[in-house]
């Protein structure tokens, strides 16, 4: 393959890539976020104490992720060079590109953007609130800090293939969860005291607009590379895909309790 070319989900051994996208598709976790960020986030707009609490429970949730996708790129890294020692790290360059994205590292030629995490401050502050006010409130519910705390595991404990599929689930839950932010949260942003979609409130949900879906098939591709070195592991694969899902699924439930139901 050229480095030109888009990367897609079929790279993957047809059968592993079948069972993963079904996995994913399926899963009960997707069907909850589609109810939740989906349909219950375009009702009605959040009350003020909801959304403080919202905003307060998604930034717990996504706590690891940057620093997630470096250990396992990192990992995929020394892995690879075993197999391939030149070409190693050009395997790992596929997952490391989203820790790119999120530490504002894109276009360096013109200098350092923000990263995801400074933009996400910047969308708290632009909804009113203090992000130490957001970090410390007392009402985030459990299921989000447990989502943070096992994929931050996973990353640095779990069989490499696991954690590669764990990643994957990530991605492609991502991809979809912040389109659905953004479309709820712009969809009333006067009711939000926004200044328009273009408020830094909707921009940290709008840059995942953009990244996320590479960020998915890139995902993929680098997992299908490893599996070529090691296709015993493609059942850990699997199961890192399926249970990233499961403790999703966990927190979405939380989130359509809390907000929607």
């Amino acid at each position: 393959m050229q480095a030109t070319e888009a990367p897609t989900y079929e790279m993957i051994d047809p059968q592993t890539s079948g069972r993963l996208k079904e996995s994913i598709a399926g899963h009960e976790g997707m069907a909850i976020l589609e109810k939740a960020f989906g349909t219950g986030l375009k009702r009605a707009p959040l009350s003020r104490a909801a959304l403080e609490r919202f905003l307060a429970c998604h930034v717990a949730f996504v706590r690891d992720v940057p620093t997630s996708i470096l250990t396992v790129a990192n990992r995929l890294s020394h892995a690879c060079m075993k197999f391939d020692y030149f070409g190693g790290h050009s395997i790992a360059a596929r997952t490391l590109f989203a820790a790119v994205h999120e530490y504002g590292l894109q276009n360096t030629e013109v200098g350092f953007a923000k990263t995801h995490f400074e933009l996400y401050r910047d969308g708290i502050r632009s909804f009113g609130f203090d992000e130490k006010a957001i970090l410390s409130n007392k009402s985030i519910f459990p299921e989000a800090v447990e989502m943070a705390d096992w994929n931050e595991n996973l990353a640095q404990n779990a069989p490499l293939a696991k954690a590669l599929g764990a990643h994957v689930a990530l991605e492609a839950t991502a991809d979809r969860e912040f389109l659905l932010l953004w479309e709820g949260f712009s969809k009333y942003w006067q009711a939000y005291n926004l200044k328009g979609i273009e408020d830094p409130a909707l921009g940290f949900y709008h840059i995942h607009i953009v990244q996320e879906t590479q960020h998915a098939e890139l995902s993929v591709e680098a997992l299908d590379k490893y599996l070529a070195f090691r296709p015993n592991e493609a059942a850990l694969a699997l199961d890192g895909c399926n249970e990233f899902l499961a403790v999703y699924c966990k927190c979405m439930k939380a989130f359509d309790r809390a907000f929607f139901s």
